[in-house]
C-alpha cells in the first residue's frame, strides 16, 4: 500500500461522510437533536472500540510498552495543545460582520485540526495492518456524517450556496489525506516508530473522543438514548474487529 493510496482513502472516507451529512440535512431537513446526538454517541463508541481493541493491541504485541505509553502521552499532549489553540483562533478569526459566519468558519477549522491526527492514525495503521485501515476508514466515514450535518446547519444559516458548501468536504478530506501520508511515512521509518506512532494515534483519538465527541453528543441530546448509542457503537466496533 503506497502513500498516494493512503491519501486517497483518507480523502474519500472524510469527504463522503461529510457529503452524506450535508445531503441528509438538505434532503430530509435533519434537525432532530436526539438523532444527531445519537450519531455522535455511536461514532464515539465505534472509535473507542477501534482504538482499544485493535490499534493499542497491535502496538502492545510488539513488546515495547514503554514506547506505547510514551506515544499515548504525546498524543494526549497534542490533543491538549489543539484545544488550547481553538480559543485563540476564535478570537483571531477576521470575520466581524456575521457571528454565524464566524461560527461556521471556526467549525471548519476545528474539524480540519482534528482531521490531521485522525489521518495520522489512518496512515499509521497502513503500516501495521491493511485490514485495520479499511475498518478505521469506515469508522471515520461514519464519524464524519454528523459533522457534515453540523456544517450544513451552520452554513445554511449564513445563506452560503450549496455548491460552495459541497466543496468544503473536499478541502477537509485533503487535510486528512495529508495527515494520512505523514503518519504512513513516519511509521514506516523503523519498527519502533510504528509502535510509538500507534500509541500516538491512539492517544490523540481517545482524547478527541473523550474531550470532544462524547461531551458534544450529550450537549446535543442529554438523554439515555445517547448513552445507549455509544454502547451500541462499542459493541458494533468489537463485532467488526472479529
Amino acid at each position: 500500500m503506497n502513500m498516494w493510496l493512503i491519501a486517497a482513502i483518507a480523502l474519500v472516507a472524510e469527504g463522503i461522510g461529510l457529503e452524506i451529512g450535508i445531503v441528509l440535512l438538505y434532503l430530509f431537513r435533519v434537525k432532530n437533536s436526539r438523532l444527531i446526538g445519537m450519531l455522535f454517541g455511536a461514532t464515539s463508541g465505534l472509535m473507542t472500540a477501534i482504538i482499544c481493541f485493535d490499534v493499542l493491541p497491535q502496538a502492545l504485541e510488539r513488546n515495547r510498552i514503554d514506547l506505547v505509553v510514551a506515544g499515548v502521552m504525546i498524543g494526549v499532549t497534542i490533543g491538549l495543545l489543539l484545544d488550547d489553540f481553538m480559543p485563540c483562533l476564535e478570537t483571531a478569526v477576521p470575520i466581524k460582520n456575521s457571528k454565524m459566519l464566524k461560527a461556521a468558519f471556526t467549525l471548519v477549522v476545528g474539524i480540519a485540526l482534528h482531521n490531521i491526527p485522525e489521518g495520522f492514525a489512518l496512515g499509521t495503521l497502513a503500516n501495521a495492518s491493511s485490514d485495520a485501515i479499511q475498518k478505521f476508514a469506515a469508522v471515520l466515514m461514519l464519524h464524519s456524517i454528523p459533522e457534515g450535518i453540523a456544517l450544513a446547519i451552520t452554513f445554511k444559516q449564513t445563506k452560503i450556496k450549496l455548491p460552495v458548501l459541497m466543496m468544503i468536504p473536499v478541502v477537509l478530506g485533503s487535510i486528512m489525506g495529508i495527515g494520512g501520508v505523514t503518519g504512513y511515512i513516519l511509521s514506516g521509518i523503523n519498527e519502533n516508530y510504528i509502535v510509538t506512532a500507534l500509541g500516538l494515534a491512539a492517544g490523540i483519538i481517545l482524547y478527541i473522543v473523550c474531550e470532544e465527541l462524547m461531551p458534544e453528543s450529550r450537549k446535543i441530546w442529554n438523554g439515555r438514548m445517547t448513552t445507549v448509542a455509544t454502547i451500541a457503537g462499542i459493541i458494533v466496533g468489537v463485532l467488526l474487529l472479529h
